[in-house]
Parts: C-alpha cells; structure tokens; sequence
C-alpha cells in the first residue's frame, strides 16, 4: 500500500466531509488573532498576579501587625469625635462598661476625647494585665532561676546524674 497524504481521504470517506484547507494568508491571519489574543490573556495573567501579591502581602501585614482600631470622625458640638474599635485582652471580658453603658469587644464606637482616653487607658489595662498572668517576661535581663522543691536534706543525688 502506498503511503497515504494526510490531507487525501481515507478509504470510504466522503470528500465533502474533508475539512477546507487554509490560504496562507488565512493561517498567518489566524496566527495574527491567536497572538492578540494570546497577549490580551498574559497582560490579564500579569494584572491578576499582581493583584493576588498586594492582596497576600495585604494578609500577612495584618497577621504581622494590629489593626488600626482609631480613627479621626470629625467635629461634633465643637467636641472631636473619634471612632474606636474596642480590642480587649482575653482575660479582659467580653464588654466594658462606663457610666452603665456597654462596650463590646470587637464593635466599633464613637467616643469624644475625654471617653477615648478611658476607654484607650481601660483597654491598655486588660492587656497588660494578660501579660503579668501570661509571665511576660517585662524585665528580659533578669537572670532565670531554677528554683527546686525539695525535702530540705540537701541536693538529690540523682541531680548529678
């Protein structure tokens, strides 16, 4: 059997069914789309990776670094307002109140000054109250100590081990 031309029918098949073969001028066009569009997909390709770095790099300052929780709101009856979000420790509770109000953890509020600052001051409070519990070390030269219980008969022999 002689070697077949792979544009020519196979046997049985019907020469209408053949699909039309392309000009030169018609591929080079087709060449021509396919690497508009082909540019077209790499500058949204670049756009999106760009996007998706700011975006992971946005996450990871956040778990690297605390929220802003204070924010400028203006002037009211001559009164600078400000907005707040109430970031409390987690021995601090679930709300803190002032004058019978509550204020929740994780909400946001709008105090005057004079209110930011307690509410600022009661904040700071609870968190350093977490670290003495926690043994934050607030003094890192102090020299630790291994301090033993013992029977009072002197060192264990089985301390020289």
């Amino acid at each position: 059997m002689p070697p077949r031309n792979p544009n020519s029918p196979l046997e049985g098949e019907d020469k209408s069914e053949q699909p039309k073969l392309e000009t030169t001028e018609e591929l080079q066009a087709r060449i021509r789309a396919l690497e508009d569009e082909l540019s077209r997909s790499n500058a949204a390709r670049v756009i999106a990776e760009d996007e998706s770095a700011r975006i992971q790099a946005q996450a990871q300052s956040s778990l690297l670094t605390t929220n802003v929780t204070e924010r400028f709101a203006g002037e009211e009856d001559g009164k600078q307002m400000w907005w707040y979000r109430i970031d409390l420790a987690p021995c601090g509770g679930t709300e803190i109140r002032i004058n019978g109000t509550p204020y929740y953890h994780g909400s946001t509020y709008k105090f005057e000054t004079d209110l930011l600052r307690s509410v600022k001051e009661i904040v700071a409070r609870t968190w350093s109250h977490e670290n003495s519990i926690n043994g934050a070390n607030e003094n890192p030269y102090k020299q630790a100590q291994n301090k033993v219980l013992g029977s009072g008969r002197g060192i264990a022999p089985w301390a020289f081990q």
